[in-house]
């Protein structure tokens, strides 16, 4: 546990690239020895670097790069933060193992359908497979990278601005919190599904040099989350007897989305109380949602929406907030309205908000990596057929996924044009 109470920056030196990779070695191995230097630290910590400097080795990444080598504070120190508070009310989720559902182990599966039509919100353990690891260890990568875009001048990153887009910079205060139109505290960063998958020369947007530095990182991560989402709805569609088509169809990796990776950084607590709302209620658009976190700071209302709702702040239903605590090697999983569309309110799409850290890890900025699964742009929100999806009593309104998503997004409070 950290002893301090304010969080401690250390020194690092980022390589250019032509240094090579013997020069990422010795930034690692500094990094540590500064560590233990100062705080003592353990042989798990040597061995969590030493895994992750051969990690970057072995999949030719490198950390983000500078133009030139200078020294940096690095704020993102997941190894230093002090424990998640035992006192606080807490939610209860179900751990699911992301191995057993790609051996496709019928129990395990069994289990994420229950967590689906329950609460909507499951841990996921990524350890003991390929695409597990490359999540669990992309996303610390990942969220360095957002460090980086975020130190950068406010004139620089708002030429990345969500300007009648999903994707880009929103600077805090963009997004109201409540009725009275309070300001959000938290800024983030969407990287778009459909440019990292592809050759920088047929990009359809602009990126900053911190983003294609280690482009090969996002395409891994993004087709490793992606497959992640797509094996949940495949289990979601076996147990309601929709062909698995029908979900496929709907979220082609290829095909234009409002997919992303959404890299968050919420400001350190200013004092014990926790007033200010970093990220405000809602229930998510898409279809699947993977998070990693390293922080508290995540609630979800304990009771969970079987009706998608546009641009609701506060929970329809009663119940009382609960935390949800973060579970190392773990990712936490949710439904979204989409799902929700989809099924004809089978499955649950869990209402969540974000908070200051919790007690002493209020003190932390904190950092969170996040996959949107969403359907294709030009998908028709509709209710799919399936023997055990329920008929609907109204008729669906005519809206793309595209139209549907703006919709929601512009309902939540968020603005694209400033």
């Amino acid at each position: 546990m950290h002893s301090s109470s304010h969080p401690k920056q250390f020194p690092v030196q980022f390589p250019t690239r032509e240094d090579g990779l013997h020069i990422l070695i010795r930034i690692s191995l500094n990094n540590l020895m500064t560590v233990v230097r100062r705080r003592c630290c353990t042989y798990f910590l040597y061995l969590k670097l030493y895994t992750f400097t051969c990690y970057c080795i072995t999949s030719n990444y490198i950390l983000p790069t500078m133009p030139h080598r200078e020294e940096v504070e690095i704020e993102f120190t997941p190894d230093l933060y002090p424990p998640f508070p035992e006192d606080i009310p807490t939610v209860e989720l179900q751990t699911i193992t992301l191995s057993k559902l790609l051996e496709g182990d019928a129990a395990e599966q069994d289990r994420v359908f229950d967590a689906c039509v329950g609460r909507g919100f499951f841990y996921l353990a990524l350890d003991g497979c390929e695409t597990g690891e490359t999540i669990l260890n992309g996303a610390d990568q990942i969220a360095l990278t957002g460090e980086r875009i975020f130190k950068l001048p406010l004139e620089e990153k708002m030429q990345y601005k969500m300007a009648k887009s999903l994707f880009g910079y929103k600077y805090a205060g963009a997004t109201v919190t409540d009725k009275s139109g309070t300001p959000d505290t938290a800024e983030f960063f969407n990287v778009g599904k459909n440019d990292m998958i592809v050759p920088e020369d047929r990009m359809g947007r602009p990126w900053p040099s911190a983003v294609l530095d280690v482009k090969p990182l996002f395409d891994s991560y993004v087709k490793s989350a992606h497959l992640v989402g797509m094996t949940v709805l495949a289990i979601i569609a076996d147990k309601l007897g929709v062909d698995p088509s029908e979900f496929a169809s709907r979220h082609r990796i290829e095909e234009p989305s409002g997919d992303h990776v959404r890299i968050t950084r919420g400001p350190p607590r200013a004092t014990d109380e926790m007033p200010e709302i970093q990220t405000p209620s809602h229930t998510d658009f898409g279809t699947i949602t993977i998070l990693m976190n390293w922080l508290g700071g995540l609630q979800v209302w304990s009771r969970s929406s079987r009706k998608a709702q546009v641009g609701e702040l506060e929970p329809d239903v009663p119940g009382e907030w609960l935390w949800v605590r973060p579970k190392g090697g773990c990712a936490i999983i949710n439904l979204g309205d989409a799902a929700v569309k989809f099924t004809n309110g089978v499955v649950c799409s869990g209402r969540h908000r974000v908070i200051p850290s919790p007690g002493v890890q209020g003190r932390w900025p904190r950092y969170s990596v996040v996959y949107f699964v969403r359907p294709e742009d030009q998908c028709l929100m509709k209710r799919l057929k399936g023997k055990n999806i329920p008929d609907s009593r109204e008729e669906d309104e005519e809206l793309t996924a595209r139209e549907w998503i703006f919709r929601q997004s512009m309902a939540l409070g968020t603005r694209f044009d400033k």
